[in-house]
């Protein structure tokens, strides 16, 4: 099925399928950005809207040209990413999106959604199951760690190989810590992959909260830099990562140029010291001109 959005950046009715980005014959660079908050504001000003449409400008434009592959490393889901993009007036596809927190790898040749086979024969070949997860929340019930689901239409959940639930914190971070380190212990105990983080609320989250999300023990956004970095052949110092919150340090940890833009959580500016001084897609932009010019 064509990918098609709605609007373009002026929130206008677009004329026909969203530009895409073309594949590189050889593969130089490699960049993975967080989606919401960090590529694309929810809430964007024109100024921001302005170096939205700069950045897309120079992806489309010299995207090839510097042998860029570029694409997002998401907690959204592929269909709230095209929800989001038409909303919020992005309008270029990137060459992949790894959305539900890398349980989805999507590439867009000729602007057509196609799922990767070899990283879901991955996923399946984990042994990922959901009556595991189940499992695991209910020893931390009986251990008065008391996990909620999520339903949160801006995630695009549920998806085969995520399972996403709320923490609320309990007001004192070392009690906080106590209660989510027996998440880590039963979560390794039963085999599955988990990410913990700060929420975010203008993602949409509830404030005081932690998204804590289930899924198979190769995904998560620092396997998928991993893996298309192996696949493409990208050296790891000519590899770039954006974020803004705590569940995108793996992910910037893993490449040789790791920023959290200027918008970020204090809990993520806490823990990684690279900071860009320019918010959303200005730090992109700035970035990608700063290093693949020279």
């Amino acid at each position: 099925m064509t990918d098609t959005l709605p609007f373009d950046t002026t929130g206008g009715p677009a004329p026909g399928p969203p530009p895409h980005l073309r594949l590189p014959e050889a593969v130089g660079w490699a960049a993975f950005s967080d989606f919401d908050e960090t590529y694309l504001a929810h809430a964007a000003t024109p100024g921001q809207r302005a170096h939205l449409a700069a950045l897309e400008e120079f992806l489309l434009t010299e995207a090839v040209e510097h042998g860029l592959l570029f694409g997002w490393v998401t907690g959204s889901s592929l269909a709230s990413v095209r929800e989001k993009m038409a909303r919020c007036g992005a309008r270029v596809l990137p060459h992949f999106v790894a959305g539900a927190l890398g349980t989805e790898l999507t590439f867009f040749p000729d602007g057509v959604a196609r799922p990767d086979p070899e990283w879901r024969q991955l996923l399946l070949d984990s042994g990922f199951d959901r009556d595991r997860v189940t499992k695991a929340v209910d020893r931390l019930a009986r251990h008065r760690v008391e996990l909620f689901p999520q339903n949160a239409p801006h995630t695009g959940n549920p998806t085969e190989f995520l399972v996403n639930y709320y923490f609320r914190s309990l007001g004192d971070p070392r009690r906080d810590e106590q209660s989510l380190g027996l998440v880590r212990d039963l979560a390794r105990e039963h085999g599955l992959g988990l990410n913990i983080s700060r929420c975010n609320p203008a993602t949409g989250d509830p404030a005081d909260c932690y998204d804590v999300d289930f899924l198979p023990p190769v995904c998560g956004k620092r396997n998928v830099v991993r893996h298309l970095c192996a696949r493409f052949g990208v050296a790891p110092e000519r590899t770039l990562a954006f974020g803004d919150s705590g569940n995108d340090l793996e992910m910037l940890a893993a490449v040789g140029h790791g920023y959290l833009v200027a918008n970020c959580t204090p809990e993520a500016r806490s823990r990684f010291p690279q900071v860009s001084p320019h918010p959303h897609a200005q730090a992109l932009l700035t970035a990608f001109r700063h290093h693949l010019r020279r």
